[in-house]
């Protein structure tokens, strides 16, 4: 009887640990993540294809100075199609890792999975980057340093460029595994990428203005630090709060 007793048992543990589970999926990307990773996949692969020699130089430009020398000198990307397919590139891909992260670390995907939310970023990351712009090249004019003004946005679009590829390649593991580990590597990578950006350029901006190192320090704390800093406040506080003030 024993016997028996035992061999019920250790049968209903085997067939309870055998017993399949359904696996449960919680969030499925919209098919328009996909759709706009796509367009700016193929954005890349056309300039790369079709403009090789320039691609390499944006893509490169960051890290060898005689490339950003080079694209200043023979051509301006800012006003090409390539800066344009760059720059349309780069926002619609950030805003969708942007998205991802406040509805990853927010767990509210009834105010932050919709189009109108991902247009609202992608609105918020363009008129910064236009502004900015603009900031730049006014500032350029205005106290005759237009060398230096070209350069940090020839450092800039590089910068795009090699994001972009980085976060393409990172947003199509985020649509199917949208993971708080992989939002956070993404995110420390673009954050990395961007100080590196802003440290180079800050000390190639006063070799070629010949300013004073406190005035460029004022000048990248107003352009490039504060509004950075802001803007991550933003994003954190639209996460736990559910509102950016």
């Amino acid at each position: 009887m024993s016997e028996i007793a035992d061999f019920q048992i250790v049968t209903e543990n085997i067939a309870s640990t055998l017993e399949p589970n359904v696996r449960v999926v919680e969030y499925i990307s919209p098919s328009w993540n996909i759709l706009i990773v796509f367009i700016a996949m193929i954005f890349m692969v056309l300039n790369k294809q079709l403009y090789a020699a320039r691609f390499r130089v944006m893509l490169f430009g960051l890290l060898q100075t005689s490339d950003s020398e080079k694209m200043t000198r023979e051509w301006n990307p800012i006003t090409s199609i390539n800066g344009l397919t760059i720059f349309l590139s780069y926002v619609a891909v950030m805003a969708i890792i942007v998205q991802k992260i406040i509805l990853v670390f927010s767990e509210n995907p009834m105010f932050y999975d919709g189009f109108g939310f991902y247009l609202d970023i992608c609105s918020f990351i363009m008129a910064y980057l236009i502004i900015q712009y603009l900031f730049v090249t006014f500032y350029g004019w205005l106290f005759h340093l237009e060398a230096a003004t070209t350069h940090q946005e020839v450092m800039h679009l590089s910068t795009m460029t090699m994001l972009t590829i980085i976060m393409i390649v990172f947003g199509l593991v985020v649509l199917f595994y949208p993971t708080k580990i992989i939002l956070i590597i993404t995110s420390a990578i673009i954050l990395i990428i961007t100080a590196f950006r802003i440290i180079k350029t800050f000390f190639e901006f006063q070799i070629l203005s010949k300013r004073n190192l406190f005035n460029i320090f004022l000048y990248f704390c107003t352009l490039e630090i504060i509004p950075l800093s802001v803007a991550v406040m933003m994003l954190c506080r639209l996460i736990v709060t559910d509102c950016v003030l």
